[in-house]
């Protein structure tokens, strides 16, 4: 995983930066192959902004969130994104004929009683 970080009107800290490579890495668990990532923070006004774009196999994911502090903005624009890798997972699953991992748990038999 490549992450490269940006910032706009900011300097990035070491501890941004950690918690960005945290947060990024949290998206490998979607995609199982290497992928890259490109994050732009930015502060405008009293709004702080980051803007996260994936590149995964076939797609192009991009997300933005604003908040007024820094982290938060950076929960949001990955809680888009982690959203959009699984839409885009169960789009491929669902689109090359297999199943994903709602519909095998759904189909998975559950006893209902102790079984004598």
């Amino acid at each position: 995983m490549e992450v490269e970080i940006t910032g706009r009107q900011l300097e990035v800290t070491p501890a941004l930066r950690d918690y960005v490579r945290t947060r990024v890495a949290k998206a490998e668990k979607y995609v199982a192959r290497n992928f890259g990532a490109r994050v732009i923070l930015e502060v405008d006004k009293l709004s702080h902004i980051a803007e996260i774009i994936l590149n995964v196999k076939g797609a192009q994911l991009t997300a933005k969130g604003d908040a007024e502090e820094m982290y938060a903005a950076i929960d949001k624009a990955m809680d888009k994104v982690e959203h959009q890798l699984r839409r885009y997972k169960d789009k491929l699953a669902h689109h090359k004929g297999g199943t994903s991992l709602s519909d095998e748990a759904m189909a998975a038999e559950v006893p209902l009683g102790p079984e004598a």
